[in-house]
């Protein structure tokens, strides 16, 4: 429930809401509630609490995977603080349910012998169906590894974990290098705040988040400063420090330029977003796709034929050697740079003919 105005009003916040606020909307019934919290409850009670219980499965769920699922969004997820991070373990969430949640899980280790139960062989299975997204198949089962992990050591339900028996799926890192040709195409098709967001990111190397990130007080002429919430200490982020250069003040003070345009850009304090739509809030996930969504569709791309952070690896790409590449993208292991950022085909020289002999040239 939400008050806006005199009124009260009711959306749905999570797939089950959503999926009976839709049906609703499709009755053609307002989400309008009533002018006082108690006319807002029997609105709710009258139409939202029937949908909920005629949603609800009439079988019980004690003993499925079900189960595990209901309990680790209870006990687990509250526990998140990156608004991020929960909508994608949501997701998660989501495709184990469809996939895994009607089914039983095994008390003990004997018990999996049993036909009808969870088995590593299930598991296998649905992750060779889903070979095609491998990083994302792999991570799902990696959740219900951990749920089933909790299930033994503090939720005492079971002491076997089907999930420790199976082979995940070989992830191949994505090679596709973006040209300066291509580069320049898809600067051009770009809005100007993209435009600003490549010319970081290809300079810095920076993620998605980590420019959606910067505050006016986190640059000046001298250097900029982002905030590297991948790796995590006691405040929550590990600070990058680069050395301001030419290109990337130019785009920075375009960026800052722009900002005036939108609600509450022009008074700004330095602890303000840099980036900020033109509602005047920052820019997250889904208010950036909106951005990218235009350039696919100007230049016809598939939906991961190029990505946003393909430009993080152009950035990594483009530097003179992979020890430097490691530095600018600020990775602790340069092996990981080399097998997953480094992307642009070598180019050598041919040797001398070897008819005469080459040692004579």
């Amino acid at each position: 429930m939400r008050k806006v105005g005199a009124l009260w009003y009711w959306r749905g916040t999570d797939q089950l809401t959503k999926e009976i606020e839709a049906g609703l909307k499709a009755t053609g019934m307002k989400m309008r509630c009533g002018a006082t919290p108690v006319q807002a409850r029997l609105w709710w009670e009258k139409h939202v609490s029937p949908a909920l219980a005629a949603a609800m499965p009439e079988d019980d769920v004690v003993g499925t995977v079900e189960e595990l699922l209901r309990k680790y969004r209870a006990d687990e997820l509250p526990t998140l603080t990156r608004e991020q991070t929960k909508q994608e373990y949501e997701g998660r969430i989501r495709r184990i349910r469809a996939a895994f949640g009607k089914i039983r899980y095994a008390k003990t280790e004997a018990q999996a012998m049993q036909l009808g139960h969870l088995s590593a062989v299930t598991i296998t299975k649905h992750l060779h169906d889903n070979r095609n997204r491998a990083s994302s198949a792999n991570k799902d089962i990696q959740l219900l590894s951990r749920m089933f992990r909790l299930a033994r050591v503090r939720w005492g339900l079971t002491t076997f974990n089907p999930c420790e028996a199976i082979e995940y799926l070989p992830e191949q890192p994505r090679d596709q290098y973006v040209s300066d040709d291509r580069y320049l195409e898809i600067y051009e098709a770009a809005s100007p705040i993209l435009q600003c967001m490549l010319e970081i990111s290809t300079q810095t190397g920076a993620r998605e988040g980590m420019i959606f990130d910067i505050r006016l007080r986190d640059f000046d002429e001298r250097q900029i400063e982002l905030r590297v919430t991948k790796k995590r200490n006691s405040v929550g982020y590990v600070s990058k420090v680069y050395e301001m250069t030419p290109d990337l003040w130019k785009a920075l003070c375009r960026a800052k330029e722009l900002r005036k345009k939108n609600r509450g850009g022009a008074a700004s304090l330095p602890s303000d977003y840099l980036f900020i739509t033109k509602q005047g809030n920052p820019y997250s996930k889904e208010s950036f796709k909106s951005l990218w969504r235009v350039v696919r569709k100007k230049l016809g791309l598939a939906p991961r034929e190029i990505t946003f952070h393909d430009m993080r690896a152009k950035a990594a790409s483009d530097e003179v050697s992979d020890e430097s590449a490691k530095e600018l993208l600020h990775h602790n292991d340069v092996k990981v740079t080399r097998r997953v950022y480094r992307r642009k085909v070598p180019v050598s020289t041919p040797l001398p003919s070897a008819i005469g002999g080459r040692e004579k040239a």
